[in-house]
C-alpha cells in the first residue's frame, strides 16, 4: 500500500509540472494512472483490516509492540498525503475527503504506535532486572 501511495504521489507531482513537452504528452496518461493506483491502495483497506482480523482476532496472536509495525503506520501516513496531492492536482473532492479521515487515522495509529514503542523500551531497557531469588542463588553457588 505504501508503494502506491507514493506512485500516486509522484503522479500528481508529475501533473503538476509546468508545461514541457515530455510532460504535457503524458500529463493524462499519468493522471488517469494516479487515480488508477489510488483506487487500488483505496481496495487495499479492507484486505487489511480482514488480514489482522484474521491474525489477532481469529488466531489470537497477541497485539504486542513490534518494530515491524512502524511498516504499518508509514503507508497510512503516505496514503493520506497521496490523497491530499490528487485531490489537489486532479480535482477529486472524494480523495481529499478519504484522505482526510484517513489522515487522523494514522495520526491516531502512530501516537498508539508510539506510546507502545516507548513502553516497551522502559520495560525492556530502563527498568531494573528482578533480583534473584534466595534458592536460585543457593543452586548457582553449588553449596546446599
Amino acid at each position: 500500500m505504501g508503494a502506491t501511495a507514493i506512485t500516486v504521489l509522484a503522479g500528481a507531482r508529475i501533473v503538476a509540472m509546468a508545461s514541457a513537452p515530455a510532460a504535457d504528452a503524458t500529463r493524462h496518461l499519468v493522471a488517469g494512472s494516479s487515480v488508477l493506483f489510488w483506487a487500488f491502495g483505496t481496495w487495499l483497506f479492507p484486505a487489511l483490516i480482514a488480514a489482522g482480523v484474521w491474525r489477532h482476532i481469529v488466531h489470537k496472536v497477541p497485539l504486542a509492540y513490534e518494530a515491524a509495525l512502524w511498516a504499518i503506520i508509514f503507508p497510512l501516513g503516505m496514503y493520506s498525503v497521496a490523497s491530499y496531492s490528487l485531490k489537489a492536482e486532479d480535482h477529486l473532492p472524494i480523495a481529499g475527503a478519504i484522505g482526510d479521515v484517513e489522515g487522523w487515522l494514522a495520526l491516531a495509529a502512530w501516537a498508539v504506535t508510539f506510546t507502545a514503542m516507548l513502553y516497551h523500551l522502559y520495560a525492556t531497557l530502563l527498568r531494573e532486572p528482578p533480583l534473584p531469588s534466595a534458592p536460585a542463588m543457593a543452586e548457582s553457588s553449588g553449596g546446599p
